[in-house]
């Protein structure tokens, strides 16, 4: 756990979690909006549930939110239409709220086991529901291996350390 943050707790699979609530207030009138234009069937998963559980710090800035969607009717009509790391085949829909990126996918060719296990094997917070850290890492593992992300791969010793010390508790 990180010093200086408030946190409070969930439980989940019977074990006490941990949430960031500065972190999770930060968020939450993002995805209060993002509820009201898509429902809210959608998990938020990428590097936020990192920082909801203190994985990783956070300093009062986010760069985005990445949420996954299960049915693509649901992408507002004002979110543009990009395509991650130049594959035509992934495509992400950019919404900006609250001055934050919102980055909206569905599943993409290839992800489908992946995809199942973020919409069944979620965590939820104040009725919200995030990836839980067994997928995020998953993900992470991907990015790296596919692309080689640089910031992935500094997440996946961030995750490392915290399942040690996890142990150790």
């Amino acid at each position: 756990m990180q010093r200086g943050y408030t946190y409070s707790s969930i439980m989940v699979y019977n074990i006490i979690m941990y949430i960031n609530k500065k972190f999770f207030n930060t968020i939450k009138p993002i995805l209060n909006r993002l509820e009201d234009k898509i429902g809210n069937d959608f998990i938020v998963f990428g590097s936020a549930p990192l920082y909801l559980i203190g994985i990783v710090d956070f300093n009062k800035n986010i760069n985005d939110l990445d949420v996954a969607i299960k049915e693509k009717n649901k992408i507002p009509k004002e979110a543009n239409e990009v395509t991650f790391q130049g594959d035509p085949n992934q495509k992400l829909y950019k919404l900006k709220i609250n001055n934050i990126e919102v980055d909206i996918g569905t599943c993409w060719p290839g992800q489908e086991n992946y995809f199942y296990k973020l919409f069944n094997n979620h965590i939820v917070v104040d009725g919200f529901k995030f990836a839980n850290l067994d997928v995020c890492e998953e993900w992470k593992e991907r990015m790296v291996k596919k692309y080689n992300r640089e910031k992935d791969k500094k997440y996946l010793i961030k995750i490392k350390k915290y399942r040690a010390k996890q142990k150790d508790e």
